[in-house]
């Protein structure tokens, strides 16, 4: 974020306290179809965790990583896209 200079401080202190109003549940990936889906997309397994949930919740993806967006896209999960 600060590194690229995506964010200013304010701007990413405003999106974490929204972030925080966001309410969460948190969802065990099925690790061997995450390797599988990791393997498919030529990503990182810790990746494919999130393809993984998405698709087996039917959720969209919320993300700014444009590998993960491209990975979705060939997998058919719907994207958020800001």
């Amino acid at each position: 974020m600060f590194k690229r200079q995506r964010l200013t401080m304010d701007e990413a202190q405003k999106g974490l306290l929204i972030f925080e109003t966001i309410p969460l549940r948190y969802i065990k990936p099925d690790f061997v179809n995450a390797v599988s889906i990791s393997k498919q997309t030529n990503m990182y397994a810790y990746d494919a965790y999130f393809l993984d949930c998405a698709i087996r919740q039917k959720a969209p993806l919320l993300t700014l990583d444009r590998e993960l967006i491209l990975a979705a896209k060939s997998l058919n999960v719907k994207i958020i896209e800001v």
